[in-house]
């Protein structure tokens, strides 16, 4: 008990004399004998017990209880309201924490909010510019399109101007050519040109006059040609020669003969002369050809093909 000395007075015993000291302790009394310690018999005890009660032990005990009762019970309410205290001050601490966190998370929310109804507005402005673009383009798409069609239209109609106006160029440029062929003594016999000459010359030399007025010596590939080179009535040269090859004739432009007009027996050579040309001898004859010697001088035909 706290604070509480206790010391109990009994008759000495016949025995060696024996004293009681309280040990100021909290929880015990202890008996101490100087000489020695004696088990103390039940009677002394009870005696002892007695003599308590009747100093007033039991008042004192019931007292020393409560204080200490209300000793414990302080200091447990003093460690409740230093808890209490505690949770108080970091509920405090917690409490400022949070609230100053949902401000943040507020301003955060609103700084969201507020940037999503600009990027929704920016949305919005940027989907009806897109619709407009769209629309333009549908609109340039369909103009070009029909600027597509009408320019393809325009093209061919160029080039059935331009094929107009070459064809009308070249018919002009044939009348031309033909009114000059014409005043130059040119006939036409099927859309080709004729010259017949008025003097004589040897095969190469009256070749020669044909390639220099854009022409060369008749070339005959139809019975209607040949018949035309009759009209004429003179011994007239053609373009018709096997000097590379002997007996292997070919006109001036290198095609092989292929349909004659000889005359009876022809061709046929004179032993010791080259006869290696080809002439229109007997004109009153469809079969007319003759082959001659290359030197000697007769008119010729030249032929023109107009392009």
């Amino acid at each position: 008990m706290d604070a509480l000395d206790l010391f109990v007075n009994v008759e000495e015993p016949s025995e060696s004399g024996i004293y009681w000291k309280r040990k100021t302790d909290s929880s015990e009394i202890l008996y101490q004998n100087e000489d020695k310690c004696h088990t103390v018999k039940p009677n002394r005890i009870t005696s002892a017990l007695s003599g308590l009660q009747s100093l007033g032990w039991s008042e004192t005990l019931k007292k020393s209880s409560w204080r200490a009762a209300a000793v414990v019970l302080g200091l447990l309410c003093l460690l409740l309201l230093i808890g209490l205290i505690t949770l108080a001050s970091l509920y405090n601490k917690d409490s400022s924490k949070w609230e100053m966190e949902m401000v943040q998370l507020q301003t955060s929310y609103k700084n969201l909010t507020k940037e999503k109804d600009q990027l929704q507005t920016s949305y919005n402005n940027l989907t009806k510019e897109k619709d407009q673009l769209q629309t333009s383009y549908n609109n340039l798409t369909k103009e070009q399109d029909q600027l597509q069609t009408s320019y393809r239209n325009l093209t061919e109609e160029q080039d059935q101007l331009q094929k107009r106006f070459e064809d009308t160029t070249n018919e002009r440029n044939d009348l031309k050519r033909r009114d000059a062929l014409f005043s130059q003594g040119w006939v036409s016999f099927r859309n080709h040109f004729y010259y017949i000459s008025s003097g004589k010359k040897s095969w190469q030399q009256s070749r020669n006059d044909c390639l220099q007025k854009g022409a060369d010596l008749v070339i005959i590939n139809s019975h209607e040609e040949q018949e035309f080179t009759r009209t004429f009535k003179q011994l007239i040269w053609i373009g018709l020669t096997d000097m590379e090859r002997e007996g292997k004739w070919k006109w001036v432009d290198g095609t092989p003969l292929t349909t004659s007009y000889w005359s009876s027996h022809e061709p046929n050579g004179v032993p010791g002369r080259d006869e290696d040309c080809a002439e229109i001898k007997n004109y009153d004859l469809e079969k007319s050809w003759n082959d001659e010697s290359c030197h000697l001088e007769r008119f010729w035909i030249c032929e023109k093909i107009l392009s």
